[in-house]
């Protein structure tokens, strides 16, 4: 090539390079049930978002085959996962630490989300390869709901009570799964400890003369803050003690998908099996109602309706599972809980105070900056709501 610099492949077009066609043909007669088929064409592209310590790139490959004397088109996700991705801190490399790196892949070889209680099930997973650079690949099943990015409360009940049986199954006396490599704890207090050094700036008065705070949070809320802050042992040790169950415990709208199966019925597809393990009874649900609500992930309403609806369907999964614990040890464990998460992690603090952090946050939300904030800006209040509810529940739970 002359005249001008040559131009860097994307990662799509590396990762192309790299798959041979026996191996697409095999994973795509896996897909279209057949025996023998005819890869017709195919290509790659990268999906964004992957956040995840140990993701080194998630993408979506389509394409088309022949077989049974017609033309298919198929679709499936490829998920790579490494020790240390590129522009990110180093996934976990003991199989106790929360963020190990390798413990997806091992959740798909161990044959745990074929078997989970309360209709919940993972994608299918095709294959799980080792490749020479020590990366592990998951062939997994491209899920596509057919509500979009956006659920109605409708679902979000039907999620949450699916949610509940899963939990509640444990809790009446389903055998906890018992591999070495399953997270040992949901509490967030090794988090919140991580990313304490984000509080500097609560106390300081000139954070909030920012004049997107001073507009977003005309009731100031820097003292309600800190009290979270310094109560946030005291509320942690009820949380830990409080019944414990299995969950996938990163349940939100993004790794959720409610799907029309092939019998007519609607299953609830969990994806982004990285952290699951012990978590404290109505994590799950914390996780589900905070960011999906921040993140724009449900139809227009308040987080009181959220939180109501995802609640009262939680409930009633945890008794048709035949768990019939106090109604108040559940709601103080969803408050503690989702209060401590995502009220004392204020990485939203920092991204408004950071000019250069703007058009991200706009570009993740799909929302102006100032919506954005707003929405924010709703979930903190009521966080700081429920953490005063928490307070109130601890001598009962």
């Amino acid at each position: 090539m002359t005249g001008g610099k040559m131009r860097e492949k994307t990662a799509s077009e590396r990762l192309l390079q790299t798959l041979d066609q026996q191996t697409i043909t095999t994973l795509m007669c896996q897909i279209l049930d057949l025996e023998d088929g005819e890869l017709l064409q195919w290509q790659v592209q990268e999906i964004s978002e992957t956040n995840g310590a140990a993701t080194g790139g998630v993408y979506r490959l389509t394409g088309t085959g022949r077989g049974q004397d017609r033309e298919m088109d198929w679709s499936l996700i490829l998920k790579v996962l490494c020790r240390t991705p590129a522009g990110k801190a180093p996934g976990g490399l003991e199989q106790e630490h929360v963020l190990y790196w390798k413990r997806e892949a091992l959740v798909y070889q161990s044959g745990l989300l074929n078997d989970l209680p309360g209709g919940l099930r993972g994608p299918h997973c095709y294959a799980v390869t080792e490749q020479d650079d020590e990366s592990v690949w998951l062939w997994l099943e491209d899920v596509k709901d057919p509500h979009g990015p956006c659920w109605p409360l409708s679902q979000y009940s039907q999620a949450a009570r699916c949610l509940g049986q899963m939990n509640g199954a444990y809790l009446a006396g389903r055998p906890l799964p018992a591999f070495p490599w399953l997270v040992r704890t949901s509490s967030p207090r090794g988090l919140l400890d991580h990313f304490s050094w984000m509080w500097k700036a609560v106390p300081d008065p000139t954070t909030w003369q920012h004049p997107f705070l001073r507009s977003a949070f005309p009731l100031p809320i820097a003292d309600r803050l800190w009290r979270l802050w310094e109560d946030r042992g005291a509320m942690l040790d009820v949380l830990e003690r409080l019944p414990q169950t299995f969950g996938h415990l990163d349940a939100w709208r993004g790794n959720l998908f409610a799907v029309p199966e092939a019998d007519g019925e609607q299953r609830l597809i969990a994806i982004d099996w990285a952290y699951p393990g012990l978590g404290t009874i109505a994590t799950d649900i914390g996780d589900l109602m905070a960011p999906s609500f921040g993140l724009f992930r449900v139809e227009p309403c308040d987080p009181r309706t959220l939180d109501r609806v995802i609640f009262e369907s939680y409930l009633e999964g945890l008794s048709a599972a035949g768990w019939q614990g106090d109604r108040s040890v559940v709601r103080c464990a969803f408050a503690l809980f989702t209060a401590l998460k995502y009220g004392c992690l204020l990485f939203w603090l920092h991204q408004i105070t950071d000019e250069s952090q703007h058009s991200s946050w706009e570009q993740r939300r799909g929302h102006p900056l100032d919506e954005c904030l707003q929405q924010q800006a709703t979930l903190i209040y009521y966080l700081l709501d429920l953490a005063d509810e928490g307070r109130g529940l601890i001598d009962v739970a």
